[in-house]
């Protein structure tokens, strides 16, 4: 479990394919430092597993390894990693951790595309499009993750919504490298799926006004 506060900005320096899987070694000073073989580690939003990390009197740098599954591949960004890209790092969720953000499972939902990004005061604003059935996932100054990170989404319509950047989260995360159109990880809120599933079982569905009359 992960909180959607970004530790890192890691720097791929390959991606290459293996099979049906993505071998991608990330240079990060910091993480790989802390993580272990075996270890979980969130990448863009995605839980992976360490396959290899590098020795502590390596020459070339601190850097681990993963493999991404051929699932993954199919519902991240990672199908267009290259050498030199930045990608957001994230160590597992402790028990004595703060709660910063909200809570993120590293499971991918699908992708989204950027569509605007413009100045407003001292903020920028961010526009994503993404496929509409993940729309009932979405409320107004609720909680989403993008390539890893935790924000609020406003301007909510069926297949778009905006984010409002701060400074800080501007400069550590890879969204200061990002362009339109320019792809994005969507990990859409727990909690709201946890809703639709029982509202389905129940034969009603999740609906505005299910929300509304609660809260939400």
């Amino acid at each position: 479990m992960f909180t959607g506060i970004i530790q890192e900005i890691g720097i791929v320096k390959f991606a290459q394919k293996k099979g049906d899987s993505l071998l991608i070694q990330i240079e990060s000073p910091k993480s790989s430092k802390l993580l272990k073989v075996g270890g979980s580690i969130n990448i863009n939003g995605a839980c992976q597993s360490a396959i290899k990390i590098s020795p502590v009197s390596s020459d070339s740098g601190s850097w681990f390894e993963v493999q991404a599954t051929s699932e993954t591949i199919s519902r991240t960004n990672f199908k267009f990693l290259q050498a030199g890209d930045r990608v957001n790092l994230e160590l597992p969720l402790s028990l004595n951790d703060p709660l910063g953000g909200h809570l993120v499972t590293g499971h991918i939902d699908d992708t989204g595309r950027i569509t605007d990004i413009k100045p407003s005061g001292g903020s920028i604003l961010m526009r994503i499009v993404f496929k509409p059935e993940y729309n009932c996932y979405l409320v107004e100054k609720g909680s989403v993750a993008i390539d890893g990170i935790s924000l609020t989404v406003f301007d909510v319509e069926t297949e778009c919504f905006t984010i409002s950047l701060i400074p800080e989260t501007i400069e550590r995360t890879n969204l200061k490298f990002r362009n339109i159109g320019d792809v994005v990880n969507l990990e859409f809120d727990q909690i709201g799926k946890y809703i639709e599933k029982f509202m389905k079982k129940d034969g009603k569905g999740l609906t505005m006004d299910f929300l509304k009359r609660h809260g939400f």
